[in-house]
């Protein structure tokens, strides 16, 4: 059965019809912002590293444990509603398949856009005191993987459970944020990498969910009974047996009279 409190079902209807002109509306507005955050990219970072190190040294270690223990946090949460996807019918499991993969797709986007780019890490090239220990070189700057990937786990769960927001959302943007107190990114890594996520796993899924719930519908209707399991359909729908026509003793359909 599936929940409207998800909304995950008819994944396009969600995007108001106009799936175009918004992405460009959002492209537009987060590269004016990532540009004018780089035009201030070193001021504004002095001034949040020198802070974050300037606070008690048990705010700086709770900073670090946000930037790795959020994600998995992020990912739990992802993992739960995408099994949870499979007792909702395909439409649900569609959707979660299509954000996984967006997910990866999008980590993917940004190590490669990060290895183009070579962007040097800010702890490497100002002269700051910050609160974790400067990346190895080589570990490039632009875009932020862990803001990145934050991003991308919480439109993931936003797209199967909307209500989650109130955690996802929070989250993802504490994960990025502790990025730069700690040291390791500037700011506009972290604002370009979270755009990275949500863009990838939010039009990804709206592309790839309906030609992903007809792949689910064939391989349900052509695969063996322990695939049809494995996607939560290896059950009788509970209406099956209440659509059949009553029957008489003798095995005929009974007299309507």
């Amino acid at each position: 059965m599936s929940s409207r409190d998800d909304g995950a079902v008819d994944v396009r209807r969600r995007f108001g019809g106009g799936p175009v002109t918004g992405a460009l509306s959002v492209v537009v507005v987060v590269a004016v912002v990532v540009v004018l955050l780089f035009v201030v990219r070193d001021a504004a970072y002095r001034a949040t590293a020198s802070g974050a190190v300037a606070l008690p040294s048990v705010v700086g270690g709770l900073l670090e444990v946000i930037g790795e223990l959020g994600l998995v946090v992020l990912a739990g949460v992802a993992v739960l509603l995408t099994w949870r996807a499979r007792s909702q019918g395909l439409e649900h499991l569609a959707v979660a398949a299509v954000a996984a993969v967006s997910t990866v797709a999008a980590y993917v986007l940004s190590e490669v856009v990060k290895g183009f780019v070579r962007e040097e890490r800010p702890c490497r090239t100002l002269s700051v005191h910050t609160v974790a220990a400067c990346p190895a070189s080589g570990d490039w700057s632009w875009p932020s993987n862990h803001a990145t990937i934050a991003g991308s786990l919480a439109t993931a769960i936003v797209v199967l459970a909307p209500m989650w927001w109130r955690l996802a959302v929070p989250l993802a943007l504490a994960v990025g944020a502790s990025r730069v107190l700690t040291g390791a990114h500037y700011w506009h890594d972290v604002v370009a990498g979270l755009a990275v996520g949500v863009l990838v796993v939010w039009f990804g899924t709206w592309a790839l969910a309906p030609t992903a719930h007809r792949l689910l519908q064939r391989s349900v209707a052509s695969g063996s009974p322990r695939w049809r399991r494995a996607v939560g359909q290896g059950y009788e729908p509970r209406y099956a047996a209440s659509d059949l026509p009553d029957e008489g003793a003798d095995g005929g359909t009974a007299d309507p009279s």
